[in-house]
């Protein structure tokens, strides 16, 4: 840092702390009923007992190449690979019986230390997560010591009872439901445009110009149709919808979003009708005021197109600085 980026500011910094030892993702592997691996991620195997989520990569740790050529018996610099076989938009349910040993009847894992192999590890070694497999493993606990019973016992006697004490506290939302598409494709159900008023135009119809990426998290339900698309505060890029109305009238013009604190609080929209371009801002941090997380545009007149009469051309666009 001293020798390269941010040499001015840490020009007065020094070194409070280092571990005396290299950090070690892994040592010894503890076995559970079910051994979750990489493939059982990859292809959404279901267990009938998943419980903890987990949606961050498969992250995986290697020695860089010229340190283990070095020093060979301790490379002390690695590498990342990143695994991309995680749906992280809806999370893969981590099964209960990677947190119990098969051996030792009264053991209990939580952690870096459950159930999984070397790849499937590098999703679930994240702290939101371990944390998650503790609170499972706390509320299995007091149903063993409750009935007497081991922790292979909750999962074949208990695991109803168990699931109704992981839905606490009262608050507790269920995941909704899910629709798997053509593949195997895990996609959210969102709301069924067929079911709204109106002409409704759905983002997977939109021209999109620019980086967008499609996203579907529960937690921003309502939205239409299966997801939804956003693109970063420093990219730039464009979504228009195109359609064209039967009739000729005035037209109510909604549009949806979900509200989050990482939203844009000056949105552009552009909508063209037969009284020219109109603009408008929206603070897509605040909540829609409209059912399904709609918020009105206004009322503008809308017509059927007009063919045109002859070839249509296109060059060039030119702007001058005035």
């Amino acid at each position: 840092m001293r020798n390269k980026h941010g040499k001015a500011e840490q020009a007065n910094a020094k070194l409070d702390w280092v571990a005396h030892i290299g950090g070690t993702r892994e040592s010894r592997q503890l076995l559970g009923d079910v051994g979750l691996t990489r493939e059982d991620i990859s292809t959404k195997k279901m267990f009938p007992d998943g419980t903890v989520p987990t949606t961050w990569d498969i992250d995986l740790h290697y020695p860089k190449e010229e340190y283990a050529n070095k020093f060979p018996n301790a490379p002390f610099i690695s590498r990342a690979v990143f695994d991309k076989a995680v749906d992280r938009q809806h999370a893969y349910p981590v099964p209960y019986r990677c947190f119990y040993s098969r051996n030792i009847e009264n053991l209990f894992m939580a952690g870096r230390n459950v159930s999984v192999t070397h790849e499937a590890l590098g999703t679930v070694r994240v702290m939101k997560t371990g944390g998650m497999i503790g609170e499972v493993v706390a509320k299995a606990g007091s149903l063993c010591i409750k009935h007497a019973t081991t922790p292979r016992a909750i999962y074949h006697s208990h695991f109803e009872e168990l699931q109704a004490l992981l839905k606490l506290p009262a608050d507790y939302k269920p995941l909704p439901p899910q629709v798997f598409a053509a593949g195997g494709e895990n996609i959210e159900a969102g709301v069924d445009p067929k079911k709204l008023h109106g002409l409704v135009l759905d983002d997977a119809q939109a021209k999109l110009t620019g980086k967008w990426t499609t996203g579907g998290n529960p937690s921003l339900q309502p939205y239409v149709a299966a997801g939804y698309r956003y693109r970063g505060a420093k990219e730039e890029g464009a979504a228009r919808y195109e359609f064209k109305v039967e009739k000729a009238g005035d037209y109510e013009v909604r549009v949806s979003y979900s509200p989050h604190e990482n939203r844009a609080t000056n949105t552009r929209v552009l909508i063209e009708s037969t009284d020219g371009v109109k603009e408008a801002t929206i603070n897509q941090r605040t909540k829609p005021p409209l059912p399904q997380n709609f918020i009105s545009l206004g009322v503008f007149k809308l017509a059927p197109g007009k063919p045109a009469d002859g070839n249509v051309h296109a060059d060039a666009v030119q702007l001058l600085p005035k």
